[in-house]
């Protein structure tokens, strides 16, 4: 009996051994826990698929790239178009902010002067991660043992995994469009969840956006006011970015009840000697558009739900006209993320398998944005009389 338990338990070990042989021939892992460039993961480990092999650094660009661009959003892909990857946790406060406007000249030999807004303090933000997990459960893994040993077994498990990245990419982009829509407002504040249920709270204060003095204009639901009234407050906006030192390119989101409003207005005027004003209503309401001399103004009526209180909230107010300059510096880097299988690497999506004590696994993708914004350059108005 003794003899026995010796035999099974030096088989045992025999086992452990090939096993490390196989990973070892395979592919050097790097300190990743990734395989280094050009290696690869055996897909079969004593008879189970092997997730790892399936979710390597080249794996995973090449799921992405073979899905292509994701479709786009409005805030990410029209005002946070920059997106620096920071090999940092922390994101520097000054990396926007910066006045550019015109500067006395200096004396030949005399000291340089220093641009405005520059202050040269080091702070910092702290971006906190997003990380969505995908539970992988028994019927997931036979599945995956069925794909190995079909003929095209390989392209099975990589549709496979290919459609778990895709799931993972969009929660992570679900989730930094909605960011993105309340940075907008100056002050980014998101719930934090945290571990064993409740959630804190991040919050970020960039700033008061700009906007225009009460009693300046008129609103845009007054009777007296007309095309001209309108294009004189877009003129006051475009000043107000001008003296900021920003203001080439703007956008103009109005809220639903601000371009209905709009919409009543130039309705009733629609040609001028001395203004153009067109209407285009394509299919899509959320496409629709005004043009004002040669300003468009935009319908906003995206909303996003927020994952605490389940809330929809508009990304513009209802009653609101924003104006964004997107020439101000408004960005949104990737920081590192802290996970030492991914390097420490300011990744845009990272992946892995993972195994809780029970045995169970899961997919973990993780991502680090954080929306930046230069308040300068954001101006808000109520253009409808306050209830």
């Amino acid at each position: 009996m003794k003899t026995k338990s010796i035999l099974i338990w030096f088989t045992l070990v025999a086992l452990s051994i090939m096993a490390f042989a196989m990973f070892a021939h395979a592919g050097e892992i790097s300190g990743a826990g990734h395989l280094a460039t050009g290696a690869t993961l055996p897909l079969l480990c004593f008879g189970f698929v092997n997730l790892r092999s399936l979710f390597t650094r080249d794996s995973i660009v090449q799921y992405l790239d073979n899905l292509g661009p994701m479709s786009k959003t409005r805030c990410m892909d029209t005002v946070f178009t920059d997106r620096p990857r920071q090999a940092s946790a922390l994101i520097g406060r000054d990396i926007v902010r910066g006045y550019i406007r015109a500067m006395a000249l200096s004396q030949r030999g005399g000291p340089a002067i220093n641009i405005a807004g520059n202050t040269g303090q080091a702070d910092f933000y702290q971006p906190l991660p997003i990380k969505p997990k995908i539970s992988i459960n028994g019927v997931d893994l036979n599945n995956l043992r069925l794909f190995m040993n079909a003929t095209n077994g390989k392209t099975l498990l990589s549709t496979w995994a290919q459609s778990k990245t895709d799931q993972l990419r969009k929660t992570v982009r679900a989730t930094t469009e909605p960011l993105c829509a309340v940075a907008l407002t100056g002050k980014l504040i998101w719930p934090v969840a945290i571990e064993g249920g409740g959630y804190d709270t991040f919050s970020i204060d960039y700033g008061d956006v700009q906007t225009l003095d009460e009693g300046s204009y008129l609103y845009w639901d007054d009777p007296q006011c007309g095309p001209a009234e309108i294009l004189g407050m877009l003129i006051a906006i475009s000043k107000k970015f001008q003296r900021k030192g920003v203001g080439g390119r703007v956008v103009y989101w109005a809220g639903e009840n601000a371009f209905m409003a709009l919409f009543k207005v130039v309705s009733k005027v629609l040609t001028s000697t001395k203004l153009r004003s067109e209407i285009a209503i394509p299919l899509s309401a959320t496409e629709s558009s005004i043009l004002i001399g040669t300003v468009t103004v935009e319908l906003v009526a995206d909303e996003y739900q927020h994952p605490q209180t389940g809330a929809w909230t508009p990304i513009v107010p209802t009653n609101t006209l924003k104006a964004i300059a997107l020439d101000a510096g408004h960005l949104m880097p990737y920081a590192a993320i802290d996970d030492l299988d991914g390097n420490l690497e300011p990744l845009p999506l990272f992946i892995k398998p993972i195994k809780n004590d029970e045995g169970q696994q899961s997919l973990l993708g993780e991502s680090k944005p954080l929306p930046i914004v230069n308040t300068d350059g954001i101006c808000d108005i109520i253009v409808l009389t306050p209830a």
